[in-house]
């Protein structure tokens, strides 16, 4: 396989500014977001993507629920009933669900729980003003 140039160039300018600080990040150790019982969120935040690392508990559940974001999700571990509209479907590792936005959806966990990581654009600041709201409270 060669390298396409067209997608990585030869040249790279760059002036040395950024919209925000570059971080490095070990997803797990993010603090956490106890969204439903059983479903933890750990989100990191850019400027107009959003990642968040999930696990869920055996049987926990997402309960139906929709935003303005788009979301894509990826199990990394375990399997969940991923239900996007109308369409149900298991969902294991190596496989994604795109939700568009506005969209209802819902995820329960099977026996074994689940980790997955879940996209956001652009970010949901629902998430940011609630662990902020957690951070006071602790």
């Amino acid at each position: 396989m060669t390298v396409n140039q067209e997608y990585f160039r030869s040249a790279v300018e760059w002036n040395g500014e950024a919209d925000y600080e570059p971080s490095f990040s070990h997803m797990p150790s993010l603090d956490s977001l106890e969204a439903a019982p059983g479903v933890v969120l750990r989100p990191l935040f850019g400027r107009q993507l959003m990642l968040s690392h999930v696990t869920f508990a055996p049987g926990a559940e997402a309960p139906v629920h929709q935003h303005a974001q788009e979301q894509m999700s990826f199990v990394l571990e375990g399997r969940l009933e991923f239900q996007v509209g109308h369409e149900k479907k298991m969902i294991g590792p190596g496989e994604a669900v795109t939700v568009p936005a506005h969209v209802p959806h819902s995820a329960v966990a099977l026996a074994e729980g689940c980790v997955c990581i879940d996209a956001f654009s652009p970010p949901r600041d629902a998430f940011r003003e609630l662990m902020a709201r957690e951070a006071a409270h602790t």
